[in-house]
């Protein structure tokens, strides 16, 4: 149905179209397995506490290769050009798109994130979901699939 000009009612949004936004914005930022893996990362290390984007980067390197938390320099230089492009990554798209959201904070200057309450609630929504439906498939560890690693 075309507006109306001279009929203010058919200018505004439908009923529910904010929700339906909210709803395709929060599918949209889950969608990519990084932002999921930054978000776990930031939960799992003080939440709202600052952290290096650096520690964030090591940690989604370590998940797209399917090992466990530990130090990235017992992996070797194999996963160096993986690191630099994930880490390139999450700086340019990944990290910016979950502050604009308001789920992270990212401090450009210092290179470091924090989670937000609305990260927070969102990551706690993505652990029930997990532990609701159990790890099928390849998995990071914590049941999310995991893409094999391509940059």
């Amino acid at each position: 149905m075309l507006p109306v000009i001279s009929d203010p009612e058919s200018l505004s949004t439908p009923a529910g179209s904010d929700d339906a936004a909210t709803t395709d914005t929060i599918f949209d930022l889950l969608s990519d397995w990084r932002r999921r893996a930054v978000l776990r990362y930031l939960d799992g290390h003080g939440g709202t506490d600052q952290v290096p984007l650096s520690d964030v980067a090591d940690h989604v390197v370590l998940a797209a290769d399917g090992q466990d938390t530990g130090a990235l320099a017992a992996t070797g230089d194999a996963l160096l050009g993986t690191r630099k492009r994930i880490h390139i990554s999450l700086r340019h798209t990944h990290v910016p798109k979950l502050a604009d959201a308001g789920v992270l904070e990212f401090d450009p200057e210092s290179n470091t994130v924090a989670l937000c309450k609305t990260g927070e609630e969102l990551d706690a929504q993505l652990r029930k979901e997990r532990e609701d439906r159990g790890a099928d498939g390849k998995s990071d560890g914590d049941g999310d699939f995991v893409p094999e690693a391509t940059g």
